[in-house]
């Protein structure tokens, strides 16, 4: 069991009240806007019980101004949050992601593009903690979801100095970079879930980390897989998503189970809908701007045109397909790859 005295971080004489901690905070830089949890020893302490990690041990430095990412710093984020131990793990386990250099967070961080990790959940853990995977599923009212996806940017902000206005330079932003964490549906998934198809077991704990944009609403009730299909056809291509012009970016196509059933019993695989998709979503030579056409060209000549023609994404498995959400309503998303470099996808087990 820890004891008080293994915590390292400053301790500030304040007293335990959310409104006074939450103004300290905010006068400091180190908040979301939102009020958050103080973050005492005690419940920090608490929070530490959710891993067996040493809380000193480091998982890296969150560029840009790089603070060290310990166990212990993440989990007073974890606090702040709201999150409770049992979550702390799905939390450690982004940053494990996050800090890889294949991710390239450095970019990511200060980046006008609207862009935000997306962490999806397999595995018994979602069973476990509560995580929504169904109606709902990135909206509010699920204290997992909400507070691990917070405890993320919190970390982000923290850590790695992202104060909006300051180093992060979003445009506009989203709603998304205050929380975006979703459990797949795997019990009402037609398919295999993502963690299997990557190599992983049934019943292992896995995390994927993927930066996005906002979702695009796709919406057809139909029970016909033709006119379902035609639907995703005509909504995934936009000039204006950046992996237009990154051949290799990951984007998330967010399938409701109904939607997914539809197509699995039109005979469509995952790897066939992708393929499909990515077939049919092309956009002319000439559609981008000159600027946009010039940073598709940066990425290399070979990867301009396939076929005459410019592809959403150039291979159909970077085309990232997860099934959540609930059954009614004929409704999913596309959520568009993030921004050229930081729109890579990568999965570890917890």
């Amino acid at each position: 069991m820890l004891t008080s005295t293994e915590l390292v971080s400053t301790v500030e004489d304040l007293p335990d009240d959310v409104e006074a901690v939450s103004a300290w905070l905010h006068e400091r830089g180190h908040t979301d806007g939102l009020p958050v949890v103080p973050p005492t020893r005690e419940r920090v302490l608490r929070m530490l019980t959710g891993t067996t990690r040493d809380p000193a041990a480091s998982l890296g430095t969150v560029p840009p101004t790089n603070g060290a990412a310990t166990v212990e710093k993440l989990a007073i984020n974890a606090v702040m949050a709201g999150c409770r131990p049992e979550y702390l793990p799905v939390v450690l386990t982004a940053f494990d992601l996050l800090l890889e250099p294949g991710f390239q967070l450095a970019g990511m961080q200060p980046t006008t593009n609207p862009l935000t990790p997306m962490l999806i959940v397999n595995g018994p853990i979602r069973r476990r903690i509560g995580l929504n995977c169904s109606t709902g599923v990135m909206g509010p009212g699920w204290q997992a979801n909400a507070t691990i996806g917070r405890a993320v940017r919190l970390a982000l902000i923290n850590l790695g100095g992202a104060l909006p206005g300051e180093v992060d330079k979003c445009t506009q932003g989203f709603v998304g970079k205050y929380t975006l964490c979703v459990g797949e549906n795997e019990e009402d998934g037609p398919w295999a879930p993502l963690h299997t198809e990557r190599g992983f077991a049934a019943d292992q704990d896995v995390v994927t980390v993927v930066g996005v944009n906002a979702a695009i609403n796709i919406h057809d009730s139909s029970d016909d897989w033709r006119d379902v299909v035609k639907t995703l056809c005509g909504s995934l291509p936009s000039l204006g998503t950046p992996n237009v012009v990154d051949p290799h970016a990951t984007p998330v196509l967010a399938l409701n189970p109904l939607h997914a059933r539809i197509l699995s019993d039109g005979g469509f695989g995952k790897a066939e809908l992708t393929r499909h998709l990515v077939e049919h979503t092309t956009l002319p030579p000439d559609a981008l701007s000159e600027r946009r056409s010039h940073l598709r060209r940066a990425e290399g000549a070979d990867d301009y045109l396939v076929d005459g023609r410019i592809p959403i994404v150039n291979d159909p498995e970077s085309l990232l397909v997860v099934v959540t959400g609930g059954m009614s309503g004929g409704h999913s998303c596309f959520l568009p790859a993030g921004h050229y470099g930081q729109a890579r996808s990568a999965t570890i087990a917890i």
